[in-house]
Order: structure tokens, then C-alpha cells, then sequence
């Protein structure tokens, strides 16, 4: 063989390897278990809702991409197809909709979410997905006893 297909093939070969090891150890990761995750902070409903109507940047340094427990009085649940979602809201609003933050339920918790009582206090655990000026986003969310 000359050199030329040598240095070819082993290339390839070093290729091939790191992408076996992509694959391995960041495409096929498993993912994180947000149940049983420590939550980085256990916040009240009007505390992260102050927070982000007074100071979004700093709350979105604080709460985005946490696993957050929240604590409030239910307000309804939302149910479609597949997804179930603990509401809480915030400030009613007729011409746009209601202000909420809502919790979208993992699925093995529609049936135990479809459960609760609306104006109960409540505490979940998920995580903090980001406010879009309406609603402050929670999904991965469990309820926690």
C-alpha cells in the first residue's frame, strides 16, 4: 500500500472512532431525572411572579434552565390530548387571556394532576422554561408531597 492510503485509512479509523463516542456519550445521554433532582430553589407563585415583573434579567439568570419547586393555590387544569398542565393564575386579563404560570405535567402524572383540587395549595417540581410576558413556563413537572 503506499503511504498515501495509509495515512487515509487511519484517519478514517480515528474518525470513525470519535464518532462512535459522540454517539456514546452526548447524542444517546440519558436524561436527567427532574423527580428525583434537588431543586435549586422552592419558591412561592407570587415571589417568582414578582421577581420576573420587576427584574426579568435577574430572573432569568436565577430561574431558567432550574429545577425549581413553586408553591401556590391552583387555579385549573388544563387538559389536551396528551398534555396536562397545573395552572396558577397570576392576574386575570379578559381581553388577552389570563397571566399564569403554568406546569406542564411528565405524562406518568397527568392521572395524579387530573386529581387535584382547584384553590388547593399545592407544590411542583419542574423546570423553569422561561416568562413570555404572559406566562412563566414550567415542564418536566411532578407534584411533590
Amino acid at each position: 500500500m503506499n503511504k498515501k492510503l495509509k495515512i487515509g485509512l487511519i484517519i478514517l479509523a480515528i474518525g470513525l472512532v470519535a464518532a462512535a463516542l459522540v454517539w456514546k456519550f452526548y447524542v444517546n445521554k440519558p436524561h436527567d431525572d427532574i423527580e428525583k433532582a434537588t431543586a435549586a430553589y422552592s419558591v412561592s407563585t407570587e415571589e417568582i411572579w414578582n421577581k420576573y415583573n420587576t427584574d426579568r434579567r435577574t430572573a432569568d439568570s436565577l430561574y431558567n434552565d432550574q429545577v425549581i419547586e413553586v408553591t401556590g393555590s391552583l387555579s385549573r387544569i388544563d387538559k389536551n390530548d396528551t398534555l396536562v398542565s397545573a395552572i396558577f393564575v397570576m392576574a386575570a386579563d379578559s381581553m388577552f387571556g389570563d397571566k399564569t404560570i403554568a406546569c406542564q405535567m411528565y405524562k406518568k402524572h397527568n392521572e395524579e394532576a387530573g386529581t387535584l383540587v382547584v384553590g388547593s395549595k399545592v407544590k411542583i417540581k419542574g423546570v423553569c422554561i422561561g416568562f413570555d410576558d404572559t406566562d412563566i413556563k414550567f415542564n418536566k413537572c411532578s407534584i411533590v408531597k
